[in-house]
């Protein structure tokens, strides 16, 4: 595995850009684009983009954020496990 340094000036400069463009916010008038096309946007390389994009979701989200996340979506899974097998008893309480 190799070590990837990003910038502090780079991530300054592009953070608030990235987290616009890219999916970390649900909008319902425009889909999120992907770290590549968001580097073809904004001159960049795809994977300084993915950096960006990484790091800046963790300074917007607190740990609880992240927690609440992982269960809504651990609820959801186990729901439409739930219906779509036909299995009441895998719904969660």
């Amino acid at each position: 595995m190799t070590v990837f340094k990003l910038d502090p000036e780079v991530y300054k400069r592009y953070k608030d850009e990235v987290l616009k463009l890219c999916n970390s916010f649900q909008r319902i008038d425009q889909p999120g684009l992907s770290d590549r096309q968001i580097a073809e946007r904004l001159g960049l390389d795809e994977r300084t983009v993915t950096e960006i994009r990484c790091v800046a979701e963790r300074d917007c989200y607190s740990l609880d954020e992240w927690e609440k996340a992982i269960e809504f979506k651990r609820k959801a899974t186990l729901e439409w496990s739930a219906l779509a097998l036909k299995r009441p008893d895998l719904k969660p309480e």
